[in-house]
């Protein structure tokens, strides 16, 4: 009965997508905690963000099946199998090929108090030994649509791309693999999302000094476009600082998606000793076809603003495809390229992905 009446739901409000990557959040103008538990995006998925994937983003579409195991409890997973082969070779007796489980995740959500009072947790099985990515206690049902939450959770910080490797992400400290202890709350009344949290800055371990980081994100969200700001500082023993702050824009035209995201990074190791660095993302999502989605990405890194031809920049392209419920298959070519040469070698590699 509730799988039937979420289905009704997505066809009465036109198919529109739902989120479980920015650029579908670009292309359908909702927010993040339409699809996903965390309400600032990533990881398990809502009812709604379940039965979507298995429904209006396949190019057919299955039985469906209710990620709720009973009025209580709802399960969810991401499981990733990676293929890569190296196209140029720059680093001798380096493998040339690779199979690997990129992504295993299993995902529980407890309802205590239906609309709320949640429990939720993102636990990693693989690859290497299991941990907890997320688990925290989620109040919802607050004034302006707001929530609050603590516990171990993903950071909100600018885009969640899938692609921890992007600069954005990997050069921020904002990505899949450094989610922290904290609190944090939020409201989203009408097209504002607003998020606040407090957390210890240790990308989930334990406490080690007397600092804490602060980190919030602002977004307005209106089809067709989304424009956004994030900001953190992270204090640490003595001198020690991390500022982080940018800015991030989505746009919808037709079938194209456009969205993007600049941070500079601010690392003070001492009083006297400051670094500053730049990191820029572009994306373009074209869909061909129900199901079928063809993605370029430009990321662009700057290690030091005050020492020149020291950028990296990365291209990636490729073609994704959701042919059934559950499923997603990719294929990219990425080029990492340094100035003034190349250290990192072209490759191409090959998706699989299970979701619930």
């Amino acid at each position: 009965m509730l799988t039937s009446t979420i289905v009704a739901a997505i066809v009465a409000a036109g198919s529109t997508p739902a989120a479980p990557e920015p650029y579908l959040a670009v292309r359908s103008g909702l927010k993040c905690s339409a699809c996903h538990v965390n309400r600032s995006g990533g990881g398990g998925r809502t009812a709604y963000g379940s039965v979507y994937a298995q429904t209006q983003l396949a190019m057919r579409t299955g039985t469906v099946r209710n990620r709720a195991l009973n009025d209580f409890l709802a399960l969810g997973w991401d499981v990733r199998a990676l293929g890569s082969g190296v196209v140029t070779d720059y680093r001798s007796g380096s493998p040339r090929t690779a199979i690997e489980l990129s992504e295993a995740n299993a995902y529980l959500e407890a309802r205590v108090i239906e609309r709320r009072l949640a429990l939720y947790l993102d636990q990693t099985l693989g690859p290497g030994p299991a941990t907890t990515r997320e688990a925290f206690a989620l109040i919802e049902g607050l004034p302006l649509h707001g929530y609050a939450k603590a516990g171990k959770f993903l950071l909100p910080y600018g885009l969640r791309l899938q692609d921890d490797a992007e600069f954005i992400r990997a050069q921020t400290g904002f990505s899949y693999k450094t989610p922290d202890q904290g609190v944090e709350v939020g409201i989203e009344p009408g097209a504002l999302s607003f998020f606040v949290a407090m957390s210890n800055g240790t990308a989930g371990a334990a406490e080690d000094n007397n600092g804490k980081q602060f980190t919030s994100a602002l977004a307005v969200v209106r089809r067709p476009f989304r424009v956004g700001g994030s900001a953190s500082r992270n204090e640490a023993t003595g001198a020690a600082r991390t500022d982080v702050f940018g800015g991030f824009a989505g746009l919808a035209v037709g079938p194209v998606s456009l969205l993007g995201e600049v941070d500079q990074i601010v690392e003070r190791v001492r009083a006297d000793s400051t670094v500053k660095r730049l990191a820029g993302f572009l994306e373009g999502d074209f869909l061909a076809a129900k199901g079928v989605n063809a993605k370029v990405t430009y990321g662009y890194f700057d290690k030091d603003l005050d020492i020149p031809e020291d950028q990296r920049v990365r291209l990636r392209f490729g073609l994704e495809l959701f042919p059934v419920g559950y499923v997603r298959a990719a294929a990219f070519y990425t080029a990492d390229l340094w100035i003034p040469q190349a250290t990192t070698p072209d490759r191409v590699s090959l998706e699989l992905q299970l979701h619930f």
